[in-house]
């Protein structure tokens, strides 16, 4: 990604036009490495953004909204503490560096005018988030770093700040000297290309910049021994002084609508091959190209325990059905060891003394061959005939109940596969609470306790989703187990139409009707969408959707949460989305 200096020195200049004056109105920490600070200016409340998440560190202003944590973390406080009352008075770029300094007028304990300083690193793994008084002395940081984590730098409370050190060997490429600028050049191995020269000798310079250095030089791809040395210098120097005559915020877009690459500046090295998208403002762009992007990290990350939970629970019933399909193959030998008892039985009159095999006629078939059986030698025929009438018995019984074992653990596992479908619709801490609360119930973990009262935490009221079609009639639908049953069973009227993707894990849809209504062909379309969307085959084409109306809907007794079955149904084929506004 292009979130070198250049972008950097781009962001200050456009954070410092809009913030510079804010009164600082409140300090989140949603994530473990991203902070907000909402500022007011000018009759306008503004949201800076600053991360440290080593895939998508940045700083811009944003227009997403955050959930918080129920309990602010220490750096979070902190923050708090030292910003109550302050104002923004300064946003700069720290030298070339893809770092940023936004300085504050606030006020300490005892009332007195202080500055105080958050220090946005975006340096990838290194990212990090600081705040300093006037001193420049750290006084907290968000990701402390000691000698047991880096030897040539450390970020602790306490320490004066120091800047990250240069990069070795490389130089500002606005100091750089035409003659200078040749003398490397000369000494650079020659196989190399144009913008690998770029890359290795100048600070501030992403390769996305020095393919693009390279490319208006002429030079993309060529080895240096074969570039056109004062054409690439002259390049580089144009792209210096573009840096303070304005922006032209820009993403690149592939022909399938991924978002790939974004700049600061017009990207011309890909020709027609990407699509351009121009933003009124780099915080805007940001906000686009990461926006997708962070919504499905943090959710991830928060509902990283309940997957693995589902994932490890699924993983041991596969394992067990394999021991109980082991153990039922056995079982199906049950009716010969029925055949060998009473053959032995039959023939007990020509059975004297212990031997260990007997060969009897099979008086049961039809060709009346001769069988041969192993016997236990210390016993008798007798005693022989009623071990293995003893293991029939018992392997007659154990078919019963593995059979019912391996009903259950298919239909657990056709359960957590529904869990596994909740989990990644999941947006928001509500949702996957609630999943939480549904594995407990079913018995996969142990029910949350109030961290308080040690009390169970009570349930909390249940909100599905809710659209509107075209036509104007409600649609409703659960992205969980618990949503899904609480819409079909307490919700949906019999005059009510349902929707669920069709023999595939997802959630329960239901467009509300009058008694005799008939809703237009397109609103059964749209709300079948929306099953599509919220389900396994969210990413698929031309899914299938089962409809009926809610009154052909039952739950079985005792059956798992979110099942249910239908037998007089219609089928739509449509393709999966999201469509209809909230």
């Amino acid at each position: 990604m292009a979130y070198d200096a250049g972008f950097t020195h781009a962001v200050c200049a456009e954070l410092s036009a809009l913030l510079t004056g804010a009164k600082v109105e409140k300090v989140t920490e949603p994530s473990k490495d991203e902070i907000v600070i909402i500022c007011y200016k000018a009759g306008k409340t503004r949201k800076l953004f600053l991360s440290a998440n080593p895939l998508r560190a940045r700083i811009c202003l944003t227009e997403q909204t955050f959930e918080n944590p129920k309990v602010s973390p220490m750096f979070c406080m902190l923050l708090r503490k030292h910003l109550a009352g302050a104002s923004i008075a300064a946003v700069r770029q720290n030298g070339f560096e893809r770092a940023v300094e936004v300085d504050f007028a606030a006020y300490d304990e005892m009332g007195f005018s202080v500055t105080r300083t958050i220090v946005t690193e975006i340096m990838g793994k290194c990212s990090n988030i600081m705040l300093l008084d006037e001193n420049r002395k750290i006084l907290g940081v968000l990701r402390a770093v000691d000698f047991s984590t880096s030897g040539k730098r450390q970020v602790l409370p306490g320490m004066i700040y120091e800047v990250p050190p240069l990069q070795e060997g490389k130089i500002l490429p606005m100091q750089e000297s035409e003659e200078g600028f040749c003398l490397r050049a000369a000494g650079f191995v020659k196989n190399k290309t144009a913008e690998n020269f770029l890359l290795a000798n100048y600070i501030g310079l992403s390769p996305l910049i020095t393919r693009e250095i390279a490319y208006r030089a002429g030079a993309l791809g060529k080895e240096i021994g074969e570039t056109d040395i004062p054409a690439l210098f002259v390049s580089l120097k144009d792209y210096c002084d573009s840096l303070d005559k304005g922006y032209t915020p820009v993403m690149l877009i592939s022909d399938d609508g991924t978002p790939m690459e974004y700049s600061f500046m017009d990207i011309l090295q890909y020709g027609t091959s990407m699509q351009k998208k121009i933003f009124p403002t780099l915080s805007e762009l940001l906000d686009e190209f990461f926006g997708e992007r962070d919504k499905i990290a943090v959710m991830k990350a928060k509902t990283h325990d309940v997957s693995l939970i589902a994932a490890n629970s699924k993983a041991r019933l596969v394992k067990k059905i394999g021991y109980i399909e082991r153990d039922l193959l056995e079982c199906r030998e049950a009716d010969k060891y029925k055949l060998w008892g009473d053959l032995i039985t039959s023939s007990l009159y020509m059975l004297t003394g212990k031997s260990a095999s007997c060969e009897v006629v099979n008086y049961y078939s039809e060709e009346m061959e001769t069988v041969k059986i192993p016997l236990d030698i210390k016993l008798t025929a007798s005693q022989n005939a009623a071990k293995y009438f003893k293991k029939y018995t018992k392997l007659k019984k154990a078919k019963d109940i593995l059979s019912s074992q391996l009903k259950e653990a298919t239909a657990q596992i056709a359960y957590l596969e529904t869990v596994e479908t909740a989990i990644s619709l999941a947006e928001n801490e509500r949702d996957i609470a609630e999943i939480r609360a549904e594995l407990a119930e079913a018995g996969f973990i142990s029910r949350a306790k109030d961290d308080r009262t040690g009390k169970k935490q009570k349930k909390a009221d249940i909100i599905p989703l809710k659209f509107t079609t075209d036509g104007g009639h409600t649609v409703l639908c659960g992205k969980n187990n618990i949503q899904n049953d609480f819409i079909t069973t307490k919700l949906a009227k019999k005059s009510d139409w349902w929707f669920h993707v069709k023999n595939k894990p997802g959630s329960h849809v239901v467009m509300v009707c009058d008694e005799g209504e008939d809703p237009d062909a397109s609103e059964f379309t749209q709300a079948a969408q929306i099953a599509a969307y919220y389900s396994s085959l969210r990413d698929g084409e031309n899914v299938a959707v089962d409809y009926t109306l809610a009154k052909n809907v039952k739950k079985p007794s005792g059956s798992a949460p979110g099942h249910v079955v239908y037998y007089t149904n219609y089928t739509a084929y449509v393709d999966p989305k999201k469509g209809l506004s909230h």
